[in-house]
């Protein structure tokens, strides 16, 4: 039976204690049995995050290279590739930490004195060494430091909205419950990490650590994925490219010892071949453009954890967004007000029902505080001469002032609470229950205040009930919107980014605020979450198809929302509370208000610094960018090995020797063409990126028009580069044709990158937008080709000296042919569409 349903008398027997609390030997060999009031996350053992990065196929493929190449006496071949491996592996390791940043904040728990009773004696302990079955003290301000049954308390109400998402507190109390109930109705409980708002209590712990709310929290976080959506999509173009090199490296292997080529030429053949085809640089080129990402992120108020977020962000299809502190301030405010007939001033009675015996710590108090400021009546100074806390019998709160010799009180609390002390004619009972109705509809909180006048001091909502109660009117309570929230949600929706919204709230108050928002149009948009544990996942997947906002969410529906969500589409998830850690670090984009939990924004893979919504619509942005010169660069990179790869199986074809050194292909696929492709990846952004719908979650990354120009292009790096060696090795001999071969490629590669530069433009209309680091990336390259050819890197990568002449018209046939084949293609394309 769960503990709510129990009786105090029945919980305190079965936890084997008393309500004088456990003594303190017991106490000691329940936490040696049961460990420390911690939340504790397994995770992998240190020997497998330790080989994770060497068990790809990628990794695999390199490793054979370097063994071959150390085998064959080509010592240097072998460390270049080995230094890729390590690059790669040290890369991996730093994406590791960043993703276990949030187990580790799990574990960092700040750890308070609590006030328990050992044998009857109150002491202070460090939270860490609460126990099941000790007796707990709080009062007011405190946090909970576990999940706690209340004993007894004293006007008890907490401030659950980090587990629930409920902006208001919620009123306790100590008698058993019946049903089963979801946590934000578990009345008689207190959960770890909430906090006391008003009152005091005394209660029994009923479950620590990882047993706690907090703790199962903690259990979902620990299911994060590592990858994100493009570099999953990434990793799939490798793996087939790994593939294919495979099968083509055997396939090479044997025709090549077929033709009589001995073991140690042909394995050579086969190393340059597998070598050209895997685009070693990729992974360091992406890293670079992700870190330079991040910078430009942080400048627009959004600071990225983890960088693979930002090309995530980047083709997200829908924002499954918290309302609490992420479309509202978090802040109660006065919208509505209605004074009932024959009453004074509504505003003069809503000032003077303030409680102050908590120092306003009850949001709804400085709600009032703040309107009464606004109308000029609310006085610091002034106070009642007495209060009568929130008494749940009555659902009613009270302030006493003097009114001459007698005493005014004027009370707030539950409308129906009111309406039934007041006893109003039948028409002003109609009345007020209209104007009820319709503050409830616009999903309102709604309060009622009456007055009633005494002889003498009164310290019991129950001795009013023979006097003339005065309904003065109903205020209607709500969230304040963020101003800029609506705007923002419009931008994304324009961008074909759905926007979905999880709350703790009422289904009428959900609807309402999102209709404010432009979310949602009709109440059959609004989904009811109480009833969600009875639906299947196909039945609610229909659900969330059509549903905008959901209401009543606990932090076990949010994460159960999300899984499915993320099954149709790329999804970020933002929020601010603990009630938000599970769904944020699952999230294939999880996006924490500045202002949040440190653990919510601990387990975001993005920070918003200022709590701006319209920021996710500039992260957005920024990650399409991103998104668009990753395609770049893979554009680029892939035409340049695919290239090198038919170079290589067209000199076995026409039966000639090597056109290219393995070293070489090496050069440029590490040196060369990294000092572009990053540049590359840093191009400004085209015109029409937040006009174009995100691409579908099963979409390749490269679409069909960019696998034909790779192809195009490859193919015509691939007839120079072994053109010049044919040509020339008949008449200067095979190292002459070989060092003319490399030039001719390494040219081609720079004509390929002034090509990519733009997806539609041509190669010269691109000339007209500035990217100075890919003119300073160009010089770098042709500074380190000029050491290649006329310094003394030459001899290391097999250069032979070569006619100036050669080398000139080579370098300029090479430059122009892939620009005018790429540029012809695009101009196709765009004659088509």
């Amino acid at each position: 039976m769960p503990f709510y349903n129990s009786s105090v008398s029945h919980i305190l027997t079965e936890l084997k204690t008393t309500k004088n609390g456990l003594n303190s030997n017991e106490a000691a060999s329940r936490l040696k049995q049961y460990g420390p009031n911690l939340v504790k996350v397994s995770s992998s053992p240190w020997w497998r995050k330790l080989l994770e990065p060497f068990l790809d196929v990628f990794t695999l493929v390199l490793a054979i290279a370097a063994l071959i190449s150390f085998w064959q006496g080509e010592s240097l071949d072998g460390i270049i590739v080995l230094s890729i491996i390590a690059i790669s592996a040290a890369i991996f390791y730093v994406q590791r930490f960043s993703t276990e940043r949030v187990l580790r904040s799990l574990n960092k728990s700040t750890i308070e004195d609590v006030t328990v009773l050992r044998s009857g004696r109150s002491i202070k302990v460090p939270s860490t060494s609460l126990v099941v079955g000790d007796i707990v003290k709080l009062s007011e301000g405190e946090k909970v430091p576990a999940d706690l049954r209340i004993i007894d308390q004293d006007n008890l109400s907490a401030d659950e909205s980090v587990l629930t998402g409920e902006s208001l507190p919620v009123s306790k109390q100590t008698a058993a419950l019946k049903g089963d109930l979801p946590i934000y109705e578990q009345a008689n409980l207190l959960f770890a990490g909430s906090f006391v708002v008003s009152g005091t209590a005394t209660a029994v712990v009923i479950a620590s650590g990882n047993n706690t709310q907090f703790g199962s929290v903690a259990t979902l976080s620990a299911q994060t994925e590592a990858k994100s959506p493009v570099q999953k999509k990434i990793d799939q173009l490798i793996s087939r490219i790994v593939m294919i090199a495979g099968a083509m490296a055997i396939v090479t292997l044997g025709l090549s010892l077929l033709r009589g080529i001995e073991l140690g030429e042909s394995l050579r053949f086969v190393i340059a071949l597998s070598v050209s085809a895997i685009p070693e640089g990729l992974p360091v080129a992406i890293s670079v453009v992700l870190v330079l990402g991040m910078r430009r992120m942080a400048a627009r108020k959004a600071l990225v954890q983890n960088m693979r977020a930002i090309e995530t962000v980047g083709v997200i299809t829908t924002i499954a967004t918290d309302k609490t502190g992420t479309l509202t301030e978090n802040k109660l405010s006065v919208r509505e007000t209605w004074q009932a007939p024959g009453a004074n001033s509504l505003d003069q009675s809503l000032v003077k029902a303030i409680n102050f015996g908590g120092n306003l710590s009850d949001p709804l108090d400085k709600a009032l505080v703040e309107h009464g400021r606004k109308s000029n009546l609310y006085n610091d100074k002034h106070r009642p001469s007495s209060e009568i806390p929130f008494d749940q019998k009555y659902a009613i709160s009270a302030s006493i002032w003097h009114n001459g010799e007698n005493f005014k009180v004027y009370l707030k609390g539950a409308p129906e609470a009111i309406l039934r002390l007041s006893k109003l004619s039948p028409a002003n009972q109609k009345e007020a229950e209209l104007a009820l109705e319709s503050l409830t509809s616009k999903g309102y909180r709604v309060i009622a205040l009456a007055t009633a006048e005494t002889a003498k001091q009164i310290d019991d909502i129950g001795k009013l009930t023979n006097h003339k109660i005065t309904l003065e009117g109903f205020v209607g309570i709500a969230d304040v919107l963020r101003p800029e929230a609506a705007e923002a949600i419009r931008m994304a929706l324009a961008a074909g980014v759905s926007v979905r919204m999880i709350t703790g709230d009422h289904a009428e108050t959900a609807y309402q605020i999102g209709k404010s928002l432009g979310m949602v149009s009709k109440r059959d948009q609004v989904y009811d979450c109480r009833k969600l544990d009875q639906l299947s996942d196909q039945e609610l997947l229909s659900i969330i198809d059509k549903t905008k906002v959901f209401a009543r969410v606990i932090p076990e529906h949010k994460y159960r929302l999300l899984k499915l969500l993320k099954r149709r589409n790329i999804t970020a998830m933002t929020g601010d509370g603990v009630n938000d850690v599970p769904a944020l670090s699952n999230a294939h984009v999880g996006v924490a208000m500045g202002s949040g939990s440190s653990i919510a924004k601990d387990a975001g893979d993005i920070i918003l610094l200022d709590d701006n919504f319209k920021t996710i619509v500039d992260a957005m942005r920024e990650g399409r960018v991103v998104i668009s010169n990753i395609r770049r660069m893979l554009l680029y990179l892939l035409a340049t090995n695919t290239g090198e790869v038919l170079a290589m199986l067209g000199a076995l074809l026409v039966g000639s020797r090597l056109p290219l050194e393995p070293v070489q292909i090496l050069w440029v696929n590490l040196v060369t063409d990294t000092s572009l492709v990053i540049p590359l990846g840093l191009e400004p952004d085209e015109k029409d990126v937040m006009k174009q719908k995100p691409q579908k979650p099963n979409q390749p990354i490269l679409s069909r028009p960019m696998v034909v120009r790779i192809l195009i292009t490859a193919t015509v790096i691939a007839a120079l580069t072994l053109a010049t060696y044919l040509i020339f090795a008949k008449s200067h001999g095979h190292a002459y044709a070989q060092t003319l071969a490399f030039a001719a490629l390494v040219v081609s590669q720079w004509g390929n990158a002034f090509a990519v530069r733009s997806h539609t433009e041509s190669t010269l209309a691109r000339l007209r937008v500035m990217n100075r680091s890919f003119y300073i990336g160009l010089a770098i390259s042709i500074g380190l080709q000029a050491l290649v050819f006329f310094g003394p890197l030459g001899e290391a990568l097999h250069i032979a000296p070569v006619n100036i002449n050669h080398l000139i018209i080579v370098s300029l046939i090479s430059l122009v042919a892939p620009i005018l084949a790429a540029d012809t293609h695009k101009a196709i394309l765009r004659a088509k569409h």
